[in-house]
């Protein structure tokens, strides 16, 4: 324990300067992520912030010439030991070792302690761990040779700071940056949904259907017509034959007698695809849709799903909901037949106010959940 604490010592000014870092470039980075249509959750920022103290201790341990006289003494001071370090130590430099003595080439000849495999080990996780976690597109081959590439630089400027290169280091870091990656794949199985809050998430807005989305929209519904899925919230995109047709959405009102609604395109800002479709229709409701369908449907794109939209689509929603003067809407979902449904409605607030049978047939559970989230 008395070496870990000297060490955490040693990486004190360090944990200093990499959150000083990453405070300083924190504004210009979320600049940069917003022009390209990106925003990172607080959970991530946390995490990042975590990752720059990190990596700036373990440079202060790593890349340092020798461990700094002053945290020497503190240490040893707490020890009733002082006197040590001026007999190892120059008050303007640390104590250099003759290279013969700071070179091994030879893969654990010299038969390292179990403690100090595990503890090289061990202490390199974090870059593994939290690059898989912060970055898309990240796997074991990167990570491999992420590990091997940092440990060589951080061993080969040791021998220029006149401490010690070992190919030993080597193999343990670069294991352990290789373990931290095997630790965010165990997270990502065991826990998906916790696991994509860290990524980056993609800007969506909400736009009016124009001619400009017609190839789009029709891909849309090829794409959940192939999938073998419902059109919620799609104001009735499954009936029009073309898409002129669907975009006039008042003359369908009138012809077929439904209640006037808004309808939005959801849209990706990095790419301007359309992810989703959501329908908002404004109180008050008729017995009918007040029972059985809500102020809101909405449908994501298959091969967009699982990607959080649904959620952010919904709260996106429920801000112009509010700017309409409403106080609460009603959400329903088909009870155990839909829980990504249920999951999102949850997420922005939604309060179980009773199950009803479903007479009308329009889930496969034969049981609708009736939810309410406040907006005022």
């Amino acid at each position: 324990m008395a070496g870990v604490f000297r060490n955490i010592l040693y990486m004190t000014p360090g944990f200093a300067a990499g959150t000083l870092l990453f405070v300083l470039l924190l504004r210009p980075r979320r600049r940069r992520m917003r022009a390209r249509g990106l925003e990172s959750s607080p959970l991530r920022e946390t995490a990042g912030g975590l990752f720059w103290m990190f990596a700036g201790g373990m440079a202060a341990i790593t890349l340092a010439p020798g461990p700094s006289w002053l945290f020497d003494w503190i240490y040893f001071s707490l020890h009733g030991q002082a006197e040590q370090v001026f007999a190892a130590y120059g008050i303007f430099g640390g104590y250099v070792v003759p290279l013969e003595h700071r070179v091994n080439l030879i893969p654990f000849a010299q038969g390292d302690r179990l403690v100090n495999i595990v503890g090289n080990v061990v202490m390199f996780l974090p870059f593994g761990f939290f690059a898989a976690l912060l970055w898309r597109g990240w796997n074991g081959r990167r990570a491999a040779l992420a590990g091997l590439g940092i440990t060589c630089c951080i061993e080969c400027w040791q021998i220029l700071a006149g401490r010690c290169f070992d190919v030993d280091d080597i193999i343990l870091n670069t294991l352990g940056v290789f373990g931290g990656y095997l630790l965010w794949r165990m997270l990502k199985r065991l826990a998906p949904r916790f696991a994509r809050k860290f990524h980056v998430m993609d800007t969506l807005e909400l736009v009016e259907p124009a001619m400009e989305y017609q190839e789009q929209v029709m891909a849309f519904k090829a794409e959940v017509l192939a999938q073998g899925g419902g059109f919620e919230g799609c104001a009735g995109l499954e009936d029009a034959d073309a898409y002129e047709e669907w975009l006039d959405f008042r003359g369908r009102e009138k012809r077929k007698g439904w209640i006037p609604s808004h309808t939005w395109l959801t849209v990706r800002r990095s790419d301007g695809r359309v992810v989703g479709m959501i329908n908002y229709r404004p109180s008050p409701l008729p017995d009918f849709v007040l029972r059985y369908g809500g102020h809101i449907g909405y449908s994501i794109r298959p091969s967009e799903r699982r990607k959080g939209y649904a959620k952010e689509q919904l709260r996106l929603t429920l801000e112009k909901c509010r700017a309409a003067g409403e106080e609460r809407v009603l959400l329903t979902c088909d009870h155990q037949g839909n829980p990504g449904a249920e999951r999102t409605i949850l997420a922005n607030g939604g309060v179980l106010e009773d199950e009803v049978e479903d007479t009308p047939g329009l889930g496969s559970s034969g049981r609708i959940c009736r939810y309410w989230i406040a907006i005022t």
